[in-house]
């Protein structure tokens, strides 16, 4: 399991919030059923504080769901995951935990747009300026003076899958997309993200 930077998507693009998210698509296995016990919730990002913000919100979604659910940050780091997967699913196991939900970065994108509050207006100038040809000299012989505004957008893509811990097997999956922009709140994005996951899970009738 190779950890991808979370954050790069949500929390470090996730300032009063202008984000909108979306579950684009979902998909769940013939016939699954969910297992029993609590879900083992797994935030992929390889800084702390981060995997810790995700499984929290996370965590107290499928709670306030009726669906038990317990953090894994506080069992085991992301490379002793990776290094013995048996190890890990053991404890997750051991802690009451009969599924596992992954939440991580699938892709992002983004877009610039720059706009003006007005037509174009120039002031004449040709004071301090060393001229090296007659080009550089026509060049700056005008000055734009008018204020235009610039904005950009990022689209976060984020994936969760839920798997049965006995048989290793998915049960379901569900991809979100998250649009925001400079005023982001960071923090404050993950929740409803969080929420949109679980209700959906919930629909489906894949949650214990």
């Amino acid at each position: 399991m190779k950890p991808q930077l979370l954050a790069a998507g949500i929390a470090s693009v996730l300032l009063c919030s202008c984000a909108s998210t979306r579950l684009k698509e979902t998909w769940k296995a013939p016939g699954a059923q969910p297992a029993a016990g609590r879900v083992a919730v797994l935030a992929i990002d390889e800084r702390g504080l981060v995997r810790q913000g995700f499984e929290n919100r996370f965590v107290a979604q499928l709670v306030g769901s009726g669906a038990p659910a317990v953090v894994t940050y506080e069992q085991l780091s992301l490379a002793e995951i990776k290094e013995d997967k048996k190890a890990a699913a053991e404890r997750f196991r051991s802690s009451g935990a009969g599924t596992l939900l992954i939440v991580r970065l699938v892709g992002t994108g983004t877009s610039y747009r720059e706009v003006r509050a007005g037509p174009e207006r120039y002031a004449t100038t040709v004071t301090g300026f060393e001229s090296v040809g007659w080009y550089d000299y026509y060049s700056v012989g005008f000055m734009d003076m008018q204020t235009s505004y610039g904005s950009s957008k990022r689209k976060v893509c984020l994936e969760a899958s839920l798997y049965d811990l006995a048989t290793e097997k998915r049960l379901w999956a569900g991809l979100t997309q998250t649009v925001v922009d400079d005023r982001t709140d960071r923090v404050a994005e993950i929740e409803p993200l969080a929420a949109q996951i679980v209700a959906s899970m919930r629909e489906d009738g894949i949650l214990p």
